[in-house]
């Protein structure tokens, strides 16, 4: 019988077992990236939108090796149930990823000439979809195959996805000041439901 302990006992285990290195290495580049953007001059507002899409995806892909339970043969027998320690380690990851890509967005906001403001609900909207579906896929991996190729292949998944999407860029990823800026993004809030369902379905105990 399994036994729900309170989450916050597990918390400093679960930070401790996490794999933190591709999450604080794309924390880095997308932080670097904020900083090197047209370097000595104002950023741009295309500028700026294009670097806070790029570290969502670099974020989004990095943050499913968080999922990883390198002791998944001998966790699987705990008395703490597998959905529970797996929700918490997308809560950490998802929470880290996201200090990161705000520390980026305020980067570039400092840089950007007085008076120019960007869409920035928008641009968080479009960064929570990607930090959500990079977590879902690797999720799905993870359930298959709890190893660290499992992350690699979400990771691969959603950098395809992101991909796959770069002939319909006007559709999907519009320019500032679009007039279709509110219409695409409302159709990427919609979207929003589809990876937390995704995320709660793989996250389930896994039948033995």
């Amino acid at each position: 019988m399994r036994v729900i302990c309170r989450p916050g006992v597990l918390v400093p285990p679960l930070i401790r077992a996490i794999d933190w290195v591709p999450v604080s290495a794309a924390a880095v580049v997308s932080l670097g990236l904020a900083l090197v953007t047209t370097p000595g001059s104002t950023v741009e507002p295309a500028n700026a939108m294009v670097t806070l899409r790029m570290a969502g995806v670099l974020l989004g892909a990095a943050a499913g090796f968080a999922l990883v339970d390198a002791a998944a043969v001998t966790t699987a027998v705990a008395p703490v149930p597998r959905w529970l320690r797996q929700w918490i380690r997308t809560l950490l990851v998802a929470g880290a990823a996201a200090a990161a890509w705000a520390g980026t967005l305020l980067l570039l906001t400092a840089r950007l000439a007085d008076g120019t403001e960007m869409q920035t609900p928008g641009l968080v909207t479009e960064a929570a979809v990607s930090l959500l579906l990079g977590l879902a896929c690797t999720a799905v991996a993870v359930r298959q195959r709890p190893e660290r190729i499992a992350a690699v292949i979400g990771a691969a998944a959603l950098l395809i996805i992101a991909m796959s999407t770069l002939p319909y860029v006007e559709e999907v990823w519009p320019y500032l000041g679009s007039p279709r800026w509110g219409e695409i993004h409302r159709a990427w809030l919609s979207v929003l439901p589809a990876p937390l369902l995704t995320l709660a379905l793989a996250h389930r105990d896994v039948a033995r």
